[in-house]
């Protein structure tokens, strides 16, 4: 079976980049319903799991009426044009690397722990995509940012879930790191869900309540706090219940008390 698999991945490199024309779903001004000219065309690569290596060559059009439409900030206008939303589909921006290798590297690294040039060769063997390490650590950090993007996105199915429970316990917890900072995580306890984690820089109170504050407003108000027993944490867990219009427990962790012990 592997065999067999290296021998077509060596059959998909010796292609060579498969030229794939695009165009758009419809040619027609969504303001004036008339034909759009083709303003230019341009070519880039792009490189998925489900499509290999390609050369993708666009058509970009544009109203030659002169319809115009708002930019995203909503202060200017620019002329109406119109791009292939397929390939802006497939790769990240600005980027010839698609969404499903970011996804791969991503999970590689972070859910299974492999080292980057393991995951290198993982996708040159099975796939036939050369990326050096140097590129893998940017997509393991991009993957980072577009799972905290669509963490927050979700905020409202998790708060609903979490509801449904009867509520959530917010278990805080702050650890120091040598010469590195402090790791700051808050978790929902009966789910086991991680809401929220965080670089600060010290251990204090004014870097921990607004992380409370901004969880709770993004999934819902706890029905408790529990929490270490950091002053710094039990300040702000303090702080932050006696914001609320009606209280709730602030409990300390018992395995956290049991190891102080000793």
């Amino acid at each position: 079976m592997a065999a067999q698999q290296a021998a077509e991945q060596a059959r998909l490199r010796d292609l060579g980049e498969i030229l794939v024309d695009v165009q758009p779903p419809g040619r027609q001004c969504p303001k004036c319903k008339r034909l759009m000219h083709v303003r230019k065309t341009f070519g880039h690569r792009g490189v998925t799991l489900a499509h290999g290596s390609f050369h993708a060559r666009e058509a970009e059009y544009v109203c030659p009426h002169g319809c115009s439409e708002r930019t995203a900030d909503g202060r200017d206008r620019r002329a109406l044009v119109r791009r292939s939303p397929e390939v802006a589909s497939l790769l990240l921006p600005r980027s010839t690397i698609g969404y499903d290798v970011l996804a791969h590297v991503g999970v590689e690294r972070f859910v299974r722990f492999r080292r980057r040039d393991e995951i290198r060769e993982d996708l040159l063997a099975r796939w036939g995509i050369g990326l050096s390490t140097g590129e893998v650590s940017s997509l393991a950090k991009k993957f980072c940012v577009y799972l905290k993007a669509l963490h927050v996105s979700r905020a409202k199915a998790l708060g609903k879930a979490l509801a449904a429970d009867g509520g959530w316990p917010m278990h805080i917890d702050a650890s120091g790191e040598d010469g590195r900072g402090t790791l700051l995580v808050i978790y929902a306890g009966w789910r086991r869900w991680v809401m929220g984690s965080w670089k600060i820089p010290t251990e204090n109170a004014q870097a921990i309540l607004p992380r409370i504050r901004e969880t709770a407003q993004l999934f819902g108000a706890p029905c408790a706090v529990m929490r270490d027993l950091g002053r710094a944490v039990i300040d702000a867990a303090r702080t932050y219940i006696a914001s609320l219009a009606k209280p709730i427990p602030n409990l300390g962790c018992h395995m956290h008390f049991v190891r102080d012990v000793g």
